[in-house]
């Protein structure tokens, strides 16, 4: 791929990448979806809102 930098140690062994900013931001998009690892929360439009609600059914005030 263009623009992609191998950094090999003293043995030859790959031991780190450099990749354009471009194709970072398209890795890092695909990668880490948040949606994907919501669970039944999955399809709600405002989590922090679901998360409170949920939170306020276990508090009792004791």
């Amino acid at each position: 791929m263009e623009g992609i930098e191998y950094i090999y140690d003293e043995h030859g062994k790959v031991k780190g990448v450099i990749i354009p900013p471009e194709l970072w931001e398209k890795i890092k998009a695909e990668f880490f979806e948040p949606s994907k690892y919501r669970g039944i929360y999955r399809g709600r439009k405002d989590l922090e809102k679901s998360l409170r609600e949920l939170r306020e059914e276990w508090e009792r005030g004791f």
